[in-house]
């Protein structure tokens, strides 16, 4: 087994559970559909962080040639995005204390800094894993900068519009499926 092989399994086994938790939430609520209210901004931020996941899973393949060298710290920098996205994903539905509440769209709104804070989060630490390992130029990372810099508008202003919350997650998601589609990167 080479390296890359035994560090993917790791990055593989955290976005799964990312991925099973976006799953598991979305089945409690098709077989609890009649007593749970759904919203907009919510259901879009799941499928954003359902792309997410399934873009660091692809994009992750790139180490197999970007690395040379495994270090232990350089795979505990690496594994803080999948766990951030974990994080989201885990955050997206009510558990635990709060895995009563059926109303996701009064949920979302009163979570909704966390999960942008965490996205932001997620978004500087793609900026710096494509300058310090993959080697990207900090000028070819003008999208980064520019979804950055949304979030931190934001959450500065404190931004509480229903209609404001739609718009930006879809044109978020919108963003995200157009970057996957277009992207020329291939697993070779």
């Amino acid at each position: 087994m080479e390296p890359f092989e035994y560090v993917v399994v790791l990055f593989s086994l955290i976005l799964g559970l990312g991925i099973a938790q976006l799953l598991t939430g979305i089945a409690d609520i098709v077989s609890n559909l009649r007593n749970t209210k759904t919203g907009l901004a919510h259901s879009v931020m799941v499928f954003n962080v359902f792309l997410l996941h399934i873009q660091e899973w692809w994009y992750s393949y790139q180490y197999a040639s970007d690395v040379k060298v495994w270090t232990l710290p350089l795979v505990l920098f690496l594994l803080i995005y999948p766990i951030l996205l974990f994080l989201l994903a885990r955050m997206l539905f009510p558990t635990g204390l709060r895995g009563h509440e059926t109303n996701l769209e009064e949920y979302y709104y009163d979570q909704w800094k966390w999960f942008f804070g965490i996205i932001l989060s997620i978004i500087v630490v793609s900026f710096l894993q494509n300058i310090i390992v993959s080697g990207w130029a900090i000028t070819s990372q003008i999208p980064q900068y520019l979804m950055a810099l949304a979030y931190i508008i934001f959450l500065t202003l404190d931004i509480h519009n229903k209609k404001a919350h739609n718009i930006f997650v879809i044109l978020q998601g919108l963003a995200w499926l157009i970057w996957a589609i277009v992207d020329p990167y291939e697993l070779k």
